[in-house]
């Protein structure tokens, strides 16, 4: 989505909906945790709390009695003819993670709204985004219904990413679900990119296992292979106010949650990016990939046209590390402090995961991609 903002130039951003009809799925625990992860990873979120229970803004820990707007004044046509300060309505929840919240006011909406034009949600975040900061992302905690607001968000967004437990009544909405996501579809020129994620599962139990082959059946490859396990952590963080990246960033909630960050992340790049590659020739004729170093492992880049080069791996917990350009040439380096072991990495080039073009050994991964793979003895 390009926000119009003159301002902003070619800067993208994807709009990403959570939604589900149904409660209870854990959507609003993906909304957060899924918007504090990308944040971790140094991408700049505004989470929409567009529940009128207000469920993501008191998960974070924000009472609402003590602010003076909340997203009903983004909202509504009276107060935005009104001209609430913009400012005012926002929460910072770190420098990269940046909430809109909401209180039971939104339910007075439901009503409006049927007199607004379906792009109305869509719009206003427009207008939000030109007068406030450059978001990389902007998440959508959906209503558990499918009411005018859900409608709303799903014409606002990129796409939806429905969160689904393991129970006989999570199946039975999917159809409802489904149908919704292709009635929208029907006005849209671009159709919603469609996302399932399996949350609250226990894999101790047959009856998870089997709704996740229904859901896999149903999904195909739009259900991500990171499967959300049933955890008190997660539980104990939203009665904190807090992210499990806040809470607890060593529990396994943690790292599904992460995973799941990673595997979108890939997922989004791979689909909207156009391959960037390099010859054979050069591979051989540079003699890259990665080398011993004082201090570490020397990772090398060649690209003379890219703006960006990084490199992850588990060495740093997925989370991308600049490389620096050296000279006109487009290579690229970064010394990496690592020892002895098994690693794998990938480079993102201007944005783009892929593998490394000068190091021939790679791993298929849990995504059903491949990592470059490196082993220090």
């Amino acid at each position: 989505m390009h926000s119009g903002c003159e301002e902003e130039g070619d800067r993208y951003l994807r709009i990403i909906a959570i939604a589900n009809q149904k409660g209870g799925c854990g959507k609003t625990t993906t909304s957060i945790n899924f918007s504090a992860c990308l944040a971790h990873l140094q991408k700049k979120v505004l989470l929409v709390d567009l529940d009128p229970q207000g469920h993501s803004t008191c998960g974070l820990g924000i009472q609402t009695e003590k602010l003076e707007y909340t997203l009903y004044d983004l909202l509504s046509r009276d107060r935005v003819t009104s001209g609430p300060v913009v400012s005012g309505i926002l929460c910072k929840i770190n420098p990269n993670f940046w909430l809109l919240p909401s209180d039971n006011k939104l339910n007075d909406l439901e009503e409006e709204l049927l007199k607004q034009p379906q792009r109305w949600l869509k719009e206003q975040l427009a207008r939000f985004i030109c007068q406030m900061h450059d978001f990389d992302f902007v998440v959508l905690d959906c209503p558990p219904n499918l009411g005018m607001l859900t409608f709303n968000g799903l014409e606002a967004a990129d796409e939806v990413m429905i969160p689904i437990e393991p129970s006989f009544f999570s199946l039975h909405g999917l159809a409802k679900i489904s149908e919704t996501i292709h009635e929208v579809n029907r006005r849209r020129k671009i159709p919603l990119e469609v996302h399932a994620l399996m949350t609250l599962f226990d894999s101790r139990t047959c009856f998870a296992r089997e709704v996740y082959d229904e859901v896999k059946t149903h999904f195909r490859d739009r259900l991500f292979r990171t499967i959300i396990h049933e955890s008190v952590i997660l539980k104990e963080a939203a009665s904190a106010g807090q992210s499990v990246v806040q809470y607890d960033s060593n529990s396994s909630a943690f790292r599904d949650y992460f995973n799941l960050t990673v595997e979108y992340l890939k997922r989004e790049w791979e689909h909207s990016l156009p391959p960037y590659t390099l010859g054979w020739e050069n591979l051989m004729a540079n003699r890259f990939g990665p080398r011993r170093a004082v201090g570490g492992i020397l990772f090398q880049f060649l690209g003379k046209n890219a703006r960006t080069v990084e490199v992850a791996g588990d060495f740093n917990r997925w989370i991308p590390e600049s490389l620096i350009r050296r000279g006109p040439e487009g290579v690229w380096q970064k010394v990496i402090p690592v020892v002895r072991g098994e690693y794998r990495y990938q480079f993102v080039v201007d944005g783009q995961w892929q593998i490394d073009p000068y190091h021939p050994v790679q791993r298929e991964n849990a995504f059903g991609t491949f990592d470059s793979y490196l082993e220090l003895s």
